[in-house]
This record gives structure tokens, C-alpha cells and sequence, in this order.
């Protein structure tokens, strides 16, 4: 039996290891690979940044990823501060549940967004028959139809609408879950006292002195969230935009020949040049995010939210019609997938008709006209995400204690370079693990190449920054007393830990599992790189590979909807498990 002292020596010295594992195991492929990549090209890193304005096509793709990545938040914070405005200010009947709808987007996963606005453009679609094409790129209206690209001066202004929108339905629980809060919490006579002033006793006046101050680090902090994650994203832009890349998917596109020696040294290139202007840029980002971030947390609240809702009274007529909208937004797109995995077309004597039926359920079941079948491709996900729960649990409960532990110590430099490091893959993104794995790890040791778990290391990767983010607030807020008391009590090392620990933070424990396997399954990037050279599909991968086929084949289209469909209902089941333990007082992290 370990001593106090030696027990204290033993935990610290685990948790060191556990955040060295973290580190070195996203830091190594990602070296390994840049190595690789600069003795295929025989070119160093400063070089192949220099390069990167020299290769055909990065150039536009840099512009475009700033201007969808500008734009999304833009578009994002006029849908979502406006909801989370109405919402975070006055009484709601179930306020919980519309919550929960309202953040249904953030774990579902990035291929079903892209099915579900897919379904919402396509041709005999709700838009189309509102006379808005986007994929046609026109708006008829009145009988007159007007080209989009004349009217905004874009090309492929559709697509690029479509992509915006996306990613605002993506993004918009970030900006609610953010801001919500910080406005439900508000006291009321702030507001009436800042009115008499000189310094509030005009709008403007009250937005610069009260506002901004007040919401200004919660809409900063998620906006530059935002930015992130539509900087990086991969399926949405491969599948809404297939005219325009971005870094990301012309890196993804890239890399499948990147890394080889004597073979298409071109995207060796393209992959490193790429992959080092990204890093430099997310880095930045994530830095700008970490500092808004801890000005965001310094704004705590003076009175309940139960007591600032009451002094407000209850909703107008117009504030429901802006949560309403935002509802039938967040909703309307996973409806419609649903609703095209049974619409089956038909043609008659040149006439398009559709019929309703359960034709595409059993041929995607059955993997006649695929790869894989969905069952299959369901087992293999599931696999992925028990081992990735496993392992990101374990990590992101260590890596949490430790950011606490150095907190409580007064450690405050240490806490910030481990909490920063629990953030890193956030600024490496999906597709530049699965390009770190890929050329770093597997083209080094090409037997790895038949290991079915490979997968599973970017997945950890990936989701291991939420559960911390999950889990850290709940350990800040345990009582330190109650160990004490077990430990008075005689109890033995392990209760110890399970009746002072372990007890208090089964709600934040269920909340990070269930969505630590929701983001598993719903993986693409990294796993899109890697399935390309093994037979590790997933119902993500099954998606893309049907949709990537030619759609003379009526069903095509209607089995990825119903894969998409599958893996929709399953991230949805576990979503509610995670809010269900969050209405029982566990409101922590995402």
C-alpha cells in the first residue's frame, strides 16, 4: 500500500506520462510525415512555405478557405446571436428541450450535415420548389428567372451559398451555448440603472458600454471557434462545393500519392506546403481562441438564471418566432434525409416521378451495390468508437486532473501549456492527422497497413480535446473535503476515489462518453485518408462511396441517405443520453 507521499508521486508522475502520450503521439506523426515529405521534395520547411505561393491552385485555395471561413461566421452570428438573445433573456416552457434541439448540430456528424443539405438543395427539393436552385445557380421568381453569378459577381454562387449555410447550421449551437448563458444570467437592473446614465441613455451608447462589454468575449470566443472549424472542414466543402477547394480538401486530395518517393513528388509538394501554412494559421487561431476564451470565463454571473428570467417575464410574439425558425433550421435538414432515403425516382416517357418505399434500406443492408455492407460498416464504427471511448476517457480524465492539479498548486503557466496542449488537435485538424498517420507512421512501417484499430488513433486524437473540456469543469468544482472525510474513514485508495470522485462526476462522465462516441462514429476526415489504403470502412465512409457513384442507378442516392440516415439516428440516440444527464445539474464543458 502506497504512503501519502508516494501515492501523490506515483499520480503526478501518471498524469505527466499520459500528457507526454497525448503530445507525442500527435506530435510524432505529424513529424514523421514532414520529414518524409521534405526528403521526397528535397526541400526544408522555410522553403516549402515560400513554395506554397508558387503551386498552382493553393493560392485560390487559401482564398477561398479565408472567405467561406469569414463568411460562415458571419452568417453564423447573424442566425445564432439573435436566437441565443430571445433565448438566453426571458422564461421558456421546456427550456431544456429547445436546448437540446437547438444543439442537435454540433455532434452530428459532418457527412449527414452535408446529406441533409444535399437534400435540402437538390433538384425537386424544398428550395427548388420555392424557386430557389442553388445547385442550377438561379432564384425564379414571378415566372422570371434570374442567374446568380450575374447577380453577385461569383462563380458558382450557389454552391457557395449552400456551403455558408451549412456551416452556420454546424456552428449555431457554438454561439448559443456560449452566449445563452451569459445573457440568462444577467441581471435585469443593469440594464434599467445604465438608461439613466449619461454613458446608456442612448442605443448605441448602451451597445458600446453595456453590451460589448458584457457578450463580447462569448461572441468572440465562439466566433473564433467558428472560424476553426469552418476553416477546417473537409466534408461539407468536398461534397456543397466540388468546383472550389479549400487548404483541407485540396491537402485530402492530395495525400493519397503524397509521401511516395520517385512518384508524384508534385502533391509532396502541394501536402507540405500546405500542411505547414495551415498549422501556422490554426496555431494562430487557437492561441486568439485560448486568450478570448479565458476573458470569456471571467464573466461569471451575480444572479440566478431562474431570477433573471422571472424579472424579465416571458417571450414575445416575435422572440418565438425567431427560436421557432431556428428549430425548424436546426431540424429540417436531418428530416429530409430521412425523408430521401425512402424517395426512390422513376422515370416514365421522359417524366421524372418519385415513389416512397424501403427499396435502398435493403439493398444498402444487403451491400450489393457497395463495398461494404451497412451492417458491416455499422460493426466497424461501433468498434472504433468502444476502443476510442476507452482510451480519450482515460486521457481526458488524466489530462483534466492535471489542469486542475497545477491550478490548485498554484501552477498557473504549467496549467496553460498542458490545457493548450489538450487543444493542439483542434489546430492540426482531422485531415492533417489522418496525412500524419498516413505518410509519418504508416509508409515508415507498411505492415500497419493490415491493422484493423489504425483507425482509431486519430479518432482519439480528436476527441479527446472534448472530453476534457467536458471534464474539467466538473473536477474544479469537486469538494476537496469529502476525500479528507474518506480518508478519516479508513476507506481503502480505490473507494476513496470512487465515493469523493468518482460519484460526484457520473453526469459529466456520461455526457463526454456519449459524445465521445458520437464523434467517433461520425469521423470522416482522418478516416477518409486512411480507408483509402486499407478495408476499414465506416458508415461515414460507406456514405461517401455511395454517393461517389454514378446516379443512373435510381437507388444510389437514396442508400447514402439512408447510411446517412443510420448514422444520424445513432449519434441522435446518444446526443440524448448526454443532454438527459445534463438536466440533472451536470451543465459542464459542450
Amino acid at each position: 500500500m502506497l504512503n501519502g507521499k508516494n501515492r501523490e508521486f506515483f499520480v503526478n508522475t501518471s498524469q505527466w506520462f499520459v500528457v507526454g502520450t497525448f503530445f507525442f503521439a500527435l506530435l510524432i506523426p505529424i513529424f514523421y510525415a514532414v520529414i518524409r515529405l521534405q526528403s521526397v521534395t528535397e526541400m526544408n520547411s522555410l522553403s516549402a512555405i515560400t513554395n506554397f505561393f508558387q503551386i498552382i491552385g493553393t493560392k485560390e485555395a487559401l482564398k477561398f478557405t479565408l472567405l467561406q471561413a469569414t463568411f460562415s461566421v458571419v452568417v453564423t452570428l447573424f442566425i445564432g446571436v439573435p436566437i441565443a438573445w430571445y433565448l438566453g433573456r426571458y422564461e421558456w416552457k421546456r427550456i431544456r428541450i429547445i436546448r437540446a434541439l437547438l444543439s442537435v448540430p454540433f455532434v452530428m456528424p459532418a457527412i449527414v450535415a452535408a446529406m441533409g443539405f444535399i437534400a435540402l438543395i437538390e433538384e425537386n427539393s424544398l428550395l427548388y420548389s420555392m424557386g430557389i436552385d442553388l445547385r442550377g445557380q438561379t432564384i425564379t421568381y414571378f415566372g422570371k428567372t434570374i442567374q446568380l453569378s450575374e447577380l453577385t459577381g461569383f462563380e458558382n454562387p450557389g454552391h457557395f451559398i449552400a456551403l455558408i449555410l451549412a456551416h452556420a447550421w454546424f456552428n449555431i449551437s457554438l454561439i448559443i451555448r456560449f452566449l445563452e448563458p451569459t445573457l440568462s444570467t444577467m441581471d435585469p437592473r443593469w440594464e434599467e440603472q445604465i438608461r439613466l446614465l449619461p454613458a446608456g441613455n442612448t442605443f448605441l451608447k448602451r451597445i458600446k458600454n453595456l453590451w460589448i462589454p458584457f457578450i463580447g468575449p462569448a461572441v468572440a470566443c465562439s466566433s473564433a471557434l467558428c472560424f476553426i472549424f469552418s476553416f477546417t472542414s473537409f466534408a461539407l466543402v468536398k461534397w456543397l462545393t466540388p468546383n472550389d477547394s479549400t487548404l483541407e480538401s485540396l491537402m485530402a486530395e492530395s495525400g493519397g500519392t503524397a509521401g511516395i518517393y520517385n512518384y508524384r513528388v508534385d502533391t509532396s509538394e502541394i501536402v507540405l506546403s500546405i500542411c505547414l501554412i495551415q498549422l501556422i494559421i490554426l496555431l494562430s487561431a487557437l492561441l486568439i481562441t485560448s486568450h478570448l476564451q479565458k476573458k470569456h470565463s471571467i464573466r461569471h454571473a451575480i444572479i440566478s438564471e431562474s431570477s433573471a428570467r422571472k424579472n424579465r417575464g416571458k417571450v414575445g410574439i416575435f422572440g418565438r418566432i425567431v427560436v421557432s425558425l431556428g428549430i425548424v433550421f436546426t431540424i429540417l435538414p436531418l428530416v429530409l434525409t430521412i425523408i430521401s432515403s425512402f424517395r426512390i425516382r422513376k422515370i416514365e416517357n421522359g417524366n421524372i416521378s418519385y415513389n416512397y418505399n424501403l427499396d435502398a434500406w435493403r439493398e444498402v443492408w444487403s451491400g450489393d451495390n457497395s463495398t461494404i455492407a451497412l451492417p458491416d460498416a455499422l460493426l466497424n464504427s461501433v468498434t472504433y468508437a468502444i476502443f476510442t471511448l476507452i482510451l480519450s476517457l482515460i486521457m481526458g480524465w488524466t489530462i483534466a486532473s492535471c489542469i486542475n492539479r497545477l491550478e490548485v498548486t498554484g501552477r498557473k503557466r504549467a496549467a496553460k501549456i498542458v490545457d493548450f496542449i489538450s487543444l493542439s488537435p483542434l489546430a492540426v485538424s482531422a485531415v492533417m492527422i489522418g496525412l500524419g498517420v498516413l505518410i509519418g507512421v504508416l509508409r515508415w512501417m507498411p505492415e500497419l497497413f493490415n491493422w484493423f484499430f489504425i483507425p482509431v488513433l486519430p479518432h482519439v486524437l480528436l476527441t479527446t480535446p472534448f472530453v476534457v473540456r467536458i471534464m474539467l469543469p466538473a473536477i474544479r468544482s469537486l469538494d476537496s473535503s469529502f476525500e479528507e472525510q474518506a480518508r478519516l474513514l479508513g476507506l481503502s485508495p480505490l473507494r476513496i476515489w470512487i465515493h469523493s470522485k468518482l460519484s460526484f462526476l457520473r453526469g459529466p462522465l456520461v455526457v463526454a462518453s456519449s459524445l465521445t462516441i458520437a464523434f467517433s462514429l461520425g469521423e470522416f476526415g482522418a478516416t477518409w485518408i486512411l480507408v483509402r489504403s486499407g478495408s476499414w470502412d465506416t458508415l461515414s465512409i460507406l456514405t461517401d462511396q455511395l454517393m461517389n457513384q454514378p446516379k443512373f442507378n435510381p437507388l444510389i442516392y437514396p442508400m447514402a441517405m439512408a447510411s446517412a440516415s443510420v448514422l444520424m439516428i445513432l449519434t441522435f440516440t446518444l446526443f440524448l443520453i448526454a443532454e438527459r444527464m445534463r438536466t440533472r445539474g451536470q451543465e459542464s464543458g459542450f
